[in-house]
């Protein structure tokens, strides 16, 4: 099914606008894009500055980014290991199925193994069957009996 030259790289400070946009887009899909605070400008200072705060890869094919990966390292006191935190995970709904998020998590797998990490973690919207579907057959296993918390 993937029938495409995907490659992935790390977004540089050129790539803002792409990474807003694409922010943007993933907020739409998630059905949340008033809740959508960020700007360029934000992104550029946390993303792209001496110290990042995560960091960002862009899959591209034919040169045009069409899917991203934002991510950052956290820690598991119950492994003693670093951990990736996936924040967003998006692909452009014309590739999806065409192993787009696949190769983008084969990416962040070699980052974690790379880096002595003990696992990936990320969230998934609960009415989100077709992303769901995808992560269980990457090989994910899907907590019920844990919930997010925040505090705002």
């Amino acid at each position: 099914m993937n029938d495409v030259n995907i490659q992935i790289r790390f977004a540089t400070v050129e790539d803002v606008e792409q990474v807003f946009a694409s922010i943007v887009q993933k907020a739409a899909f998630d059905g949340c894009a008033d809740a959508l605070q960020a700007t360029p400008q934000q992104l550029e200072q946390t993303l792209f500055s001496q110290s990042p705060l995560a960091r960002v890869l862009l899959a591209e094919v034919d040169g045009k980014a069409i899917a991203f990966a934002l991510f950052f390292y956290t820690y598991s006191s119950f492994l003693a290991k670093p951990s990736i935190w996936l924040d967003d995970l998006f692909v452009q709904p014309h590739m999806r199925g065409r192993g787009v998020g696949t190769a983008l998590l084969r990416h962040l797998a070699t980052l974690a193994a790379k880096n002595n990490c003990g696992r990936i973690e990320w969230t998934v919207n609960t009415n989100n069957d077709r992303g769901i579907a995808f992560y269980q057959k990457q090989g994910a296993k899907i907590f019920d009996n844990l919930r997010l918390c925040r505090l705002s």
